[in-house]
């Protein structure tokens, strides 16, 4: 594929996409989805889109990276939150041919010690919800620079006792290009759609009877186009890396338009639903540097606000660190991030893992 055909055709898409959205996307359903993966990503800002450095991607960011693996790799992260808040990731890939990768990943997220009231404020017991995000990935390499790849996301969610639990599928799909200047050099371009057909679908009957409804709450869709450049032996790093990604979530949901129209010499307000869309549009972006090769360093900004929110009304910058020591033919893994949270304290993201 020629390289400025895929930008070209990439950034067009984008950005007619987002001159035809406007509004917030805040207060959507499932935000622990779109937090990011691990301290790893967390730490990067979540610029991951077009990062294909063996031990830095994640499908989470674009299926398309598992194309690249020349390892298997396996960790585990808890994440400590504020406000009774629990985050929990899992992930296993690896390569599955010589051109293809396959993974596998769960998040857990949820809150505990929820004050329940009823109506008049009498207490009625704490509770606890639970959301869960299940994914498979897998992508395929049809050169040695371009590759596809796709997710599939399986969201289930419990809120309370007397409500069934909600189970949706959605999916992603990215690609991503991927050319070498030098031996020593990386440089790769990515797109990605994340959580199309993604939703919540809630039925409150069993509770309020002929009150009850029926209700869908359709998650955020997430366009991105990203750039990752990477590059050994440069101003006396190991290994130094550079990422960034424009980020649009948009949402349709539906809404009521109010006029006013004369009837009969007299000022009417009529209401008639119409459809509504949502949008953000945020910058991502994370530096890795590798002094040593135990040892790496990682900083990056997340939700820097181009459009739909204040520059940085909702940023979260990160900061994290890497150690890995080679244990035989295993090399093992701790991570650590911490990540500014916005309105509240912020997050530590601990992980252990291994490459074999």
């Amino acid at each position: 594929m020629n390289l400025r055909l895929f930008l070209l055709s990439s950034l067009l898409s984008l950005l007619l996409f987002q001159d035809a959205l406007q509004a917030q996307v805040a207060g959507s359903a499932a935000p622990y989805a779109r937090m990011g993966f691990s301290s790893r990503g967390m730490a990067l800002g979540n610029a991951g889109s077009a990062v294909v450095l063996d031990g830095e991607f994640h499908p989470y960011y674009n299926p398309a990276v598992l194309a690249f693996s020349e390892f298997y790799m396996a960790h585990a992260s808890y994440a400590a939150l504020s406000l009774d808040r629990k985050l929990n990731f899992v992930s296993v890939s690896g390569k599955v041919g010589p051109g293809a990768g396959l993974g596998f990943s769960w998040i857990n997220s949820g809150v505990s010690d929820i004050d329940g009231r009823d109506s008049d404020g009498n207490a009625t017991g704490n509770f606890s919800t639970s959301e869960n995000l299940f994914m498979l990935s897998f992508a395929n390499r049809f050169s040695p620079a371009f590759s596809v790849g796709v997710n599939l996301r399986g969201y289930l969610a419990d809120f309370y006792d007397g409500v069934e639990s909600s189970f949706a599928v959605g999916f992603d799909v990215g690609a991503i290009y991927r050319v070498r200047p030098d031996s020593l050099s990386s440089l790769a371009f990515a797109v990605a759609i994340q959580d199309v057909k993604s939703k919540y679908e809630w039925d409150t009957t069993p509770i309020y009877d002929l009150d009850g409804t029926n209700t869908t709450d359709d998650l955020p869709t997430t366009y991105k186009l990203g750039a990752s450049f990477s590059r050994e032996n440069l101003f006396g790093f190991k290994t130094v890396m550079i990422a960034a990604e424009i980020a649009i979530e948009s949402m349709t949901f539906d809404g009521e338009e109010t006029y006013t129209v004369m009837q009969n010499g007299q000022l009417v307000t009529v209401s008639e639903p119409v459809e509504l869309n949502k949008s953000e549009t945020h910058l991502n972006f994370g530096v890795m540097l590798q002094p040593v090769r135990v040892l790496k360093f990682r900083f990056g900004v997340d939700r820097l606000g181009l459009q739909g929110v204040d520059f940085s009304e909702i940023a979260r910058p990160a900061a994290g660190f890497s150690v890995e020591y080679p244990v035989q033919n295993v090399l093992t893994l701790i991570d650590y991030a911490y990540v500014f949270e916005p309105y509240t304290s912020g997050m530590n993201v601990i992980s252990v893992g291994a490459r074999f």
